[in-house]
């Protein structure tokens, strides 16, 4: 009876795959996050526009007094100051970014040295069992060549 392909090393392998896993899963919320940062400064951009519009409308039309202006082009300011901050906090997700997804890469390459050996194993053991085969089915044509009639 052929013996079962045994895999010594599969634990490590699951390990190794969980690894990346993630880590995959790190870069994902990583990109998640900048992602939201972006729609954020597009809402907050916006909103600019649309400050900026109502207070050239209410200029043009007479109608808004001093301290609204003020109080517009500090709120705009004030905005302004949010996207800024906002695109420091995405540079320095953006360099994270970078290291997760460096972290990622090596734990895809050492799971993947575990598959590959996996892998050639695997190889060798059908080799070996079709070796084992051949040489039974060799064994018993020769018997039944020389068993006497």
């Amino acid at each position: 009876m052929a013996r079962r392909f045994d895999f010594r090393l599969g634990t490590l392998l699951r390990v190794r795959q969980l690894r990346e896993q993630e880590a995959k899963r790190k870069v994902a919320a990583q990109r998640a996050e900048i992602a939201r940062l972006d729609r954020l400064n597009r809402q907050t951009a916006d909103d600019i526009l649309r400050q900026q519009a109502e207070l050239l409308e209410g200029q043009q039309h007479g109608r808004l007094d001093p301290l609204s202006l003020q109080r517009g082009r500090a709120w705009i300011a004030h905005l302004r100051r949010t996207i800024a901050l906002r695109d420091l906090q995405r540079a320095e997700m953006t360099a994270r970014l970078q290291q997760l997804q460096a972290l990622w890469h090596a734990a895809r390459t050492q799971a993947r040295i575990i598959e590959k050996l996996r892998e050639r194993r695997w190889q060798q053991y059908v080799r070996e069992r079709r070796r084992d085969e051949q040489a039974a089915a060799d064994e018993l044509a020769q018997q039944l060549l020389t068993r006497p009639s």
